[in-house]
């Protein structure tokens, strides 16, 4: 049984995952695999139109099940990749649990990541735009600067509120810049205190013309179009720093904003990073049959990739419209190396750009043609409607296209955030809160009763080894979740206990915000790990877990 495992769940791996299924229903003996920490396809050209409300969120989603029949599903994290045994730790979602999963015939689609930590400040106070929920979470936020405006008798506060901030104007800034711009104009009526001061948004770019894919024509007229909508620009500008205010420019200008949108910061996926692969630029280098260089058994394509453009030079330019295309070679090629078939090289002209850029504007480049204005919006709304993921898609944002057309836009704020960041639970004497070796998720914090921490040892009594004993005001499960390891110890519960439990993400919020706290869980970690592993061990320096 030969098992071709596909990582990753956009467009690339999507398309590969469908075009290989589609394939192996004349190849018996195959095991087609994909895997993706989502269970669903976002299409997101279309994420600027949910921040605006143009559209539904869950219109623009494909269950990854539905989309790739046939294809055996896991919804997980890579955790780890053993590149001389050729095995995947897969990590639940929402289990402490590891999967290992073999491969023969390894796709990597996994894309890139956002990572803002480049520029001090940007990743705690600027908002990414990358992900069905960067996009739903900055609607609440726009929505709720509106409603906080509102509110404030302060001028100068109320100005600040409503001020907006994009970094960068490539494709997606200058959509995301124009959708946040339409939506705040068109709400501001419904708040007679916010319309009276007004808003602003300025799109902070590096280079001296925006949407630099485009004819420099195009970039023009779209800005001249959003300058007169009242967007303004600062162009040949970068960002240095990111507070709580607003951002800094390399001029020392300071942008005094409510709200900071960064389109910028893409970085390799960290799993490769580290890897063997050969790379270019954070991208893996492959040949243009998109086999990885050096590897028989490794694909890569997207914008996980560097692939040889073989038509115009360099290499394949990161965009959906390739992505999509290179997984459908992929899916064929794998099927041919499998059979002993010589391989197709990809091939690949590119159809054009096209991008919105405000109310009824857009700005197209198709085989050569530059649009503009209207029909260019007709254009991309035709094309990126074509190319939605499935019928059902394509008739639930046609709906939201036509209802936008009659009534207004939503100005509902959803909120999401849970009731509480603790949580509590009660464990009986005898049950085991943490077990050894599983993946952590939750710290602890001992309410009421008392718990021992043990390892296994098959040369100690009962085949484990006490570390320690610990009760009321005292906690454990920091180690697993500040070294990203598994669980080094179990730990049960000797009496009835109730603990409070942080689960990661609150967990990790919590020691960037008091570096005193992890500083001290760093010493005990250093503690623990310099004590001998002998029975006799201080316990106060074997009680992390």
């Amino acid at each position: 049984m030969v098992r071709i495992v596909i990582l990753g769940g956009g467009f690339a791996g999507t398309a590969a995952a469908v075009e290989v299924a589609r394939q192996l229903a004349r190849e018996p003996g195959v095991q087609l695999h994909l895997v993706s920490d989502e269970n669903y396809s976002v299409f997101q050209p279309m994420l600027p139109e949910v921040v605006a409300g143009g559209i539904e969120p869950t219109h623009i989603v494909q269950p990854l099940r539905q989309l790739a029949a046939g294809v055996r599903f896991h919804c997980a994290r890579v955790h780890a990749i053993d590149w001389e045994r050729r095995m995947l730790t897969l990590a639940e979602s929402d289990s402490p649990r590891h999967h290992q999963l073999g491969w023969d015939q390894l796709v990597i689609a996994l894309g890139q990541v956002i990572d803002l930590s480049r520029i001090p400040g940007m990743a705690q106070h600027a908002m990414p735009i990358k992900t069905l929920g960067d996009a739903f979470h900055l609607r609440n936020h726009v929505l709720s600067r509106l409603e906080q405006a509102e509110l404030e008798s302060d001028e100068t506060r109320r100005r600040w509120l409503l001020t907006f901030v994009t970094i960068g104007g490539g494709f997606s800034g200058i959509e995301t810049a124009a959708e946040v711009h339409d939506l705040v104009r068109r709400a501001l009526p419904s708040y007679p205190r916010a319309e009276a001061t007004g808003h602003r948004m300025v799109v902070v770019h590096s280079r001296d013309v925006i949407l630099n894919e485009l004819d420099p024509s195009l970039g023009a007229f779209a800005q001249q179009t959003m300058v007169g909508r009242g967007v303004e620009f600062r162009l040949g500008r970068r960002s240095q720093e990111a507070t709580p205010d607003g951002v800094r420019l390399d001029d020392s200008t300071f942008l005094s904003a409510g709200t900071v949108i960064c389109t910028i910061g893409n970085a390799p996926h960290p799993l490769l990073t580290g890897s063997p692969l050969p790379q270019q630029g954070g991208r893996i280098v492959t040949d243009a049959c998109l086999r990885v260089v050096g590897r028989a058994d490794v694909w890569a394509l997207g914008d996980a990739a560097a692939v040889p453009d073989v038509r115009r030079g360099g290499n394949c330019p990161p965009t959906a419209q390739y992505a999509v295309r290179q997984g459908k070679q992929i899916g064929r090629n794998l099927i041919a190396a499998l059979r002993g078939e010589p391989l197709q090289p990809f091939s690949f002209g590119g159809l054009g750009q096209l991008a919105v850029v405000g109310h009824h504007c857009g700005v197209a480049q198709i085989c050569g043609i530059k649009l503009s204005g209207f029909v260019a919006w007709v254009l991309w709304r035709s094309v990126y409607w074509a190319k939605l993921p499935s019928f059902v898609c394509k008739v639930r944002v046609g709906l939201d296209w036509l209802l936008d057309l009659v009534f207004p836009r939503d100005l509902t704020k959803f909120e999401t955030r849970r009731s509480e960041a603790l949580s509590e639970s009660h464990w009986r004497a005898g049950d085991c809160l943490v077990r050894e070796g599983e993946r952590g998720d939750t710290f602890f914090v001992i309410q009421k009763g008392r718990v021992e921490i043990v390892r296994a040892d098959l040369s100690a009594p009962g085949g484990e080894r006490r570390l320690a004993e610990k009760g009321p005001g005292e906690s454990f499960g920091e180690t697993a979740l500040l070294t990203d390891s598994p669980r080094n110890a179990t730990v049960r519960a000797l009496t009835a206990v109730d603990v409070l439990t942080f689960k990661r993400a609150d967990f990790q919020k919590l020691v960037a915000s008091y570096g005193v706290l992890r500083q001290q869980m760093e010493r005990d970690l250093a503690r623990n790990a310099s004590a001998s592993p002998g029975a006799d061990a201080p316990a106060r320096d074997a009680g992390t877990v």
